[in-house]
This record gives structure tokens, sequence and C-alpha cells, in this order.
């Protein structure tokens, strides 16, 4: 059973948001004395509103936001400040990203009409043009507001001034409302009526209007100037009705009119909501009278999801929305409401909005927990046969976009939409290829990228139009499945075997145009999947992935962030007529600008041009110890995305280096006398309160992992105390550099014992695995923070501070401890250690054949 293909699909397929409002302006966007962003997960306001930071929805929100602004700490003003700071410097790259995947946006823009951008501003986030839905009660009010001049307003007890404005008002309202219907940018129309006198609607008129007429007389009597709300029911029923006996006709007069819905909001609202009558079943009797205008019950009627869900079934003119609950309920919540919408509800009466508002936070929190949620049920449907995996993803793709498409008649195409087939690519792959080749036309080739159990890049290249059609699953590529115990130089362990393949299925999320090297082509990480399109055990992406899900499922989410190491070295010929490299600078030390590092400064500054131009922004970069060495650090993500962004990284250090003529290495320590090159890994789990567990599965794994983040034996060479490399025992300490791991704050902590080259992959994968099993098992945290280099310290004060064991001193030890730690290999998955092991010990071998020289100049050509 293949649920990658449900999983993708539910995840990155395009969207129709068929119910928000309109964002902030930007001078508006922190002004939270009158926008208060603890709105995002809370209907509450004034003094309730203080209570919304002690709420599950809002807790799990922080956590989402620290990630989205990667933001260490997920504490709420930490939060804040993160947010501050990105509104500040880029606004609309905040919006942008946090409406990623939106290809329509449907928006209510009467919500107010202050602060607020126009519909159309939106259209430069979305795919398509944004949509209008017109707010009935605010026209009413406009209406009204036109009519009452001072002059104009009729006087207590006048009757004949009353029924006469009260004339001239119906015929402009029905004339506005029928504008709106006429116009192309009005998608649908929406009533207020549950917050302003309740959803029961009467649904036919009163044969005497005196009583309707009165109702006008108060709406009118209690507006003051310009301003007139409508909150009188039997004047909010009659335009509710209005609007419907206009649609009903509209539809009746051309039979290929576009459609045009009614949204009415249901359920969940502010406290001004008189919530017995929010329930949608007092709309039974109005449904029933307007058969051919189509009802859409707005925010999953929560509490009365069922309610709506039964009108969703019995009524054919009736679909039921899902939005507003995310993010405002807890995820057991979301996951009970969308159960209940499945009851008896057809997949295709169901509609996705975010409700989202002002914020664009509300948009991105919105859209990332209903996938995470809609993924987590559909596959609970596949396991228990309910679903066929097709039948889920065709009912995730209606719900996501066709429905809405359809219901508002927006005749809305996917990009490079190939026809409905059991193989076709979920859209959204190829909509975000086409997006990409609109940026950036002059890009003619794509190469399709894996890292090996080496950490050798392997390299496959299309020309666009041959990669499209990978990407729309027309065509494969197939890999040897030897591969993956190749060796650097093509030979193949004992234990591989020429039969058999596996192929490379394109990440597009990963598609970054290629810089700092004369080529017209743009780069893609890959996964590896089986002959049936299932992930391929051994597969190093698809292995972090796993890792990643399984420490979600414990409520943990992960950011990762790296720092990159290189030195800078000049390729010269000796007298042996050989190539030999030396540093390109000697005059150097860390963090200084000495007379040779100025040299050095249109080169890195190029470096970061380049960076930056593919939409890599480095946080800082500085000279490091070692002559010629520098750092730059990469912002922090989610875990795959990190590395992707690692390797691409390194790639354009490499490419830039070489245009000027020098090699930029990896190698851990290709000058003896001088400090080595790690690639130090930042590691958060939010929220930090399984730290203690999660840094004791690390303790008790650390041996074995060290296979993984120390890959060659030269890694070792840096395992020596006073080298600010992790010293020589397996322990942590809070801002100690001379431990293995550095803990920086609640949650957060540095990788010290990492280099170059070490498939990132695995190794943060093999990082993960064991700080799970510490979760999983609960595990009690022994050894004790350590402030001091453990290698100083006598053996009694080590030992009362819990540190018993040394780091391995060679690969051999570490690949010997990991072949004897079960428990890590059942996570990381036995085909990735089999693998690797084998690998290793073979390039172990080979490498230690050469001697010195020849060894390191062979590592320096290749890191």
């Amino acid at each position: 059973m293949d649920l990658t293909s449900l999983q993708s699909l539910i995840q990155t397929h395009p969207l129709i948001d068929n119910h928000a409002h309109n964002l902030l302006k930007r001078d508006e966007a922190c002004n939270y004395a009158k926008y208060p962003f603890e709105q995002i997960t809370s209907e509450a306001q004034g003094s309730a509103l203080g209570n919304a930071t002690s709420t599950l929805p809002l807790h799990r929100a922080a956590t989402q936001l620290a990630a989205l602004y990667r933001c260490a700490s997920s504490d709420w003003d930490h939060v804040k400040a993160a947010r501050d700071a990105w509104v500040q410097r880029d606004y609309d790259g905040l919006i942008r990203e946090c409406l990623q995947g939106t290809h329509t946006l449907l928006l209510d823009d009467l919500l107010t009409d202050q602060d607020i951008e126009s519909y159309e501003w939106h259209d430069r986030f979305t795919t398509s043009q944004t949509k209008r839905i017109v707010r009935i009660e605010i026209l009413a009010a406009e209406t009204i507001s036109t009519l009452m001049r001072d002059d104009a307003r009729p006087q207590e007890g006048d009757v004949s001034v009353l029924r006469e404005r009260w004339e001239q008002f119906r015929e402009g309202f029905k004339q506005r409302i029928a504008e709106a219907i006429a116009d192309p940018a009005v998608v649908g129309f929406k009533s207020v009526i549950c917050y302003r006198t309740g959803l029961n609607v009467q649904p036919i008129e009163d044969s005497d209007d005196t009583l309707l007429l009165e109702s006008f007389g108060r709406t009118v009597g209690q507006g003051q100037g310009s301003a007139y709300r409508v909150e009188d029911k039997r004047l909010n029923d009659w335009v509710v009705r209005q609007t419907l006996n206009l649609l009903q006709s509209a539809k009746a007069a051309t039979a290929s009119a576009p459609n045009k819905p009614l949204q009415l909001h249901t359920g969940l609202g502010d406290n001004d909501i008189d919530l017995v009558l929010a329930n949608p079943a007092h709309l039974q009797s109005l449904i029933a009278q307007y058969p051919e205008v189509d009802f859409v019950l707005l925010h999953s009627s929560y509490p009365y999801t069922r309610e709506a869900g039964y009108l969703a079934c019995v009524y054919p003119n009736v679909y039921l929305d899902l939005g507003e609950v995310f993010p405002m309920v807890s995820r057991d919540a979301q996951e009970s409401i969308l159960r209940d919408s499945l009851d008896i509800v057809p997949t295709t009466r169901l509609l996705w909005s975010t409700d989202g508002h002002f914020f664009p936070e509300t948009f991105y929190l919105a859209n990332k927990q209903f996938r995470d949620v809609m993924e987590k049920v559909f596959v609970d449907y596949v396991h228990y046969g309910d679903f066929t995996v097709d039948q889920a993803k065709q009912a995730a793709a209606d719900i996501l976009f066709h429905n809405s498409n359809r219901a508002y008649s927006l005749n809305e195409k996917l990009a490079y939409e190939a026809p409905v087939s059991a193989n076709s690519v979920s859209a959204s792959s190829t909509a975000t290829l086409d997006a990409f080749m609109r940026g950036n036309p002059d890009v003619k080739y794509i190469w399709m990228q894996f890292i090996d159990y080496t950490n050798t890049t392997r390299v496959r290249m299309f020309p666009v139009a041959e990669f499209a059609k990978i990407a729309r699953k027309q065509r494969r590529v197939g890999i040897c499945l030897c591969t993956q115990l190749m060796l650097q130089d093509d030979s193949i362990a004992p234990e591989g075997s020429v039969t058999g393949q596996f192929y490379m299925e394109p990440d597009l999320s990963s598609l970054r145009r290629n810089v700092g090297i004369d080529s017209k082509s743009a780069t893609v990480m890959t996964y590896w999947k089986t002959e049936e399109g299932a992930p391929l055990p051994g597969c190093p992406r698809t292995t972090l992935q796993r890792v990643t899900n399984n420490l979600r499922e414990h409520g943990i989410e992960v950011t990762c962030g790296f720092e990159i190491e290189v030195i800078l070295l000049k390729p010269i010929t000796n007298d042996a007529g050989e190539t030999d490299y030396v540093p390109v600078v000697r005059n150097h030390s860390w963090s200084q600008m000495t007379s040779d590092t100025r040299k050095m400064v249109p080169l890195l500054e190029e470096i970061v041009e380049a960076l930056a131009s593919i939409g890599i922004h480095l946080e800082q970069f500085h000279a490091e110890s070692a002559p010629g060495q520098f750092e730059f650090i990469l912002p922090p993500g989610s875990p795959i995305a990190t590395v992707d962004t690692l390797i691409k990284a390194r790639q354009v250090v490499t490419c830039v280096a070489e245009q000027h003529g020098l090699r930029a290495t990896l190698h851990p320590r290709p000058l003896p006398h001088a400090a080595g090159s790690a690639s130090h890994a930042h590691v958060s789990i939010a929220p930090p309160t399984q730290e203690d567990a999660f840094l004791a599965g690390v303790m008790r794994h650390y041996p074995a992992l060290a296979a993984f983040t120390l890959s060659q034996d030269v890694s070792y060479d840096r395992v020596k105390s006073g080298l600010w490399a992790g010293s020589e025992w397996v322990t942590w300490g809070t801002q100690n550099r001379e431990t293995p791991i550095r803990k920086i704050s609640p949650g957060h902590w540095e990788i010290k014992t990492l280099d170059g080259l070490a498939n990132m992959y695995f190794a943060i994968a093999a990082f993960l695995s064991a700080g799970y099993l510490g979760v999983k098992e609960n595990l009690p945290l022994t050894v004790k923070d350590c402030i001091h280099d453990a290698a100083k310290l006598p053996q009694a004060e080590r030992e009362a501070l819990g540190i018993t064991t040394e780091l391995p001193k060679s690969l051999t030890q570490s690949l010997d401890a990991l072949e004897a730690d079960s428990a890590l290999q059942s996570i990381i998955g036995e085909t990735v250690v089999n693998n690797y092991t084998s690998v290793k010990r073979i390039e172990s071998k080979r490498l230690l054949a050469m001697d010195e020289t020849t060894r390191r100049t062979w590592l320096l050509e290749r890191y």
C-alpha cells in the first residue's frame, strides 16, 4: 500500500480558499493594541483574550510559528518579536510564505473598511486573481446611508415618509445585489445574520408588510449620522430572502449563468453571537424554500458540525465549509470535526477555507493544520479499508480545490494538469515547476540530485521539457540498486548487485537555480522510490522524514540550522609536477579582519549575494581560526528543508570559489597544525518539555550515532581535547564547546562532533532517532551538565557527573557501536545500517591503505 502519494498530495495540492478576509497594511500589521495577535487562535475579545495564551491552540500555534519565523524559542513574546522583525524586514515575503500553495482567494472584503489592503492587492501572492464575496448586511447598511440625509430622515410618526424611504431602500438594495450578481469579480454572497438576529430566518414573506416597515423604522431610528447597522430581525430576514430571490431568479433567467452561492456564518463566533441560534438546523426550512440556490455553511458550524452535515447530506444545494476551527481549536478537536464532517457528507460537498484575516499567519496556520489533520484522518481510513488510496486522493483534491472551483463557477485550471489517471501526479508539483519556470525563464536544464552513502552528490541532468515529464510522472528515471553500495570511485561493495533499480522522484520544494557556475540550469533533490512507487528503504531523505514524523507523533516539532565551515585553498604545482593545496591566506585568525582577510571580502560578499539570489539568506559569516577558513551560518527550518539548503549552499560556495581559482574544502583537518573544520548543526525541539528524555537518548546512543556524524577516519582527528570540537567524552554542557553536545537554551543544542564529510540526512536522522528513543522510553537524564573539558577532569569528578563513556577514537569503533545498537538500528532502519556499515568499512580500508599525502589530496579533491 503506497500512502506516500496520498500524503504528498494532501500536503502539496494547490487549494482554493473559499472564505477569507483582507490582510492588514504593513503599517498596521504590528498594531497589536488595535489588532491583538492572540486573536489568530481565539474568538475572545477584551479581557477574556488575556487567557488565550494558556490554551492548547495558542501553544500549538506558537510552536509552528517559531518554526516559520526560524525562532529558536516558542515563548510567545519571542515569537512576536521574531514576527515584528520579519514584518519590518520583508512583509511581502512573510505573506508569500504564509500563502504558499494558495491558488485562489475568495475574500469577504467588507469585514472592515480600515487599515486593510484592497482585494485586488492580494493577487500578487496567489496563482490566479482574487475574487470577492459580498457581505449583504453591509450592502443594506450602505444603501440606507445613501438615503438618509438629514433632510430625508423620517420624523417619528411620519409613516408616509417612512414608507417612501422604505420603497427607496428596497429598490436600491435589490439593485445593488443585482449589480453584484452581474459583476464577474463577485463569485458569491455572505450573510452574518447569525450574529445579528440568529439563523431562524423566516422562509416566506408576511402577507402584511406593516411589521417589516416597523422593523425598517427601528433600524433607521437607531442609526447615527451616516452609520447604520442592520440588526432588527424582520429586516434582517428580508435582506436574506431578497438576496436569495434574486439569486434564484438569475439562475432561472439564464441556464449558463455562473453559480454564486450564499455563505452563512454558522456556529463558532464572537461573544455577541447567540450560540443557540447559531445552529444551522434553524436554516432547514429556508434551504428547502430555495432549492436553486447553493448554501455554504461556514466554519464547520462548530459545535454543530453534525447538524450541518445532515443538511449537506440530504439537500443537494448545501455545502459544508471546514474552515475557522483551524487553528481555533485543539488538534484532537480538529480531527474530531473532520471525522464528524465525513460521517454522512459526500466528499464532493465539503469545501476548505481558512477564514484568514488581518494577519498572514492566520492563513499559514489554518492551511498547515488542516493538511496535517486531513493526512492523519485519510491515512487512517485507508488503513481501515474505508478508502482506497485513489479514492482518498480524489476526495482530498476535491476538498482542497475542485469543489470550490465548481461551486463558485471559477473555471480555474491547474497548471500542467495531466489527464486524470491512477498514475497522474499531484498537479501541485507541476504547478510548482510552472511557477519556477515563469520566474526563471532562462533555465534550460534540471539536475536531479541525491546524496549517496559516501556523501557524494550524484547527478542526472535533463532538458526542462524532459524533466517536466518526470514531474508529471509520464516517465521515470531508474537507478541501479547497487548505487547504495557504491564508493567514490564507482566500485561496488561485495554485497552489491547489478540487479534491480530504484526511481528518483523529484521534490520540487528543493528546486533552485544554479549560481556561481556558467550554466543555465537548476538543481532539485530527490526521494528514492520502489518499482511500485513506495518509499525505498535506505533513502536518506525518506529516513530523515520518517524519523521527524516519529517525533511529531509525540507532539514534538524539530527545527534545524547549519553552519558551513570551509577552508579556501589555492592549488599549486610542486617540483614533482603534482598538484598541492595551500591556504589562500596566512595572516588570519578567528573573527578578525587582517590585511590578508580583507583581500577575501569581495569573494565572501559574492558568495553571500549568490546565495541570496536563490533565496538562501545567511544569518552571518566570518573568519574562522585556521588560515583561509571561513564560516557561513544558514537560517533554520525543518530538517529536510535545511539539509537541502545546506547542500545547495555548499555547492554555491564551491562554485564561486572555483570561479576565482580556489578550492573550498570541507576536509575536517586539511592543515595538521591548525584548527579543523566542522559542520556544526543546531537542533531544537518544541515544546522543550521533554528535553531531558530526548537528551538522555542522545547520550545513551552517542557512540553509535557518531558513525554517521564522524563518517571517515580523518574525522576523528578532531576528536581531541583543546580543539573546541567536542573533546573526548560522551557528555553535554551549557554553552560548553568542549562537549559533543553544547546546550544553548531549553530544547536547543549544537552538535559539535559533526563535519562536512557526513551524509547530513543520515547524521540528523541518527541524532533525532536517539532523541526519539529517549522520549519514547522516558529515559532519565543521568549525565549531568558539564561546564569543563571532561578530558581534563579527574575520573572521580567525571563519574560524579555521570560521564562514563568515551567517544569513539576511530570509524571502526563507531561502526562497531552502531552494529551493536539494535534499538537505534530499529529506528534508523536496518537497510540503512547494513548498507552504510558495508560501504564505510570498505571505504576506510582503501583510504587507510594510502599514504598520508595521497589520502589528503584525494579527500581535498572530493570534499
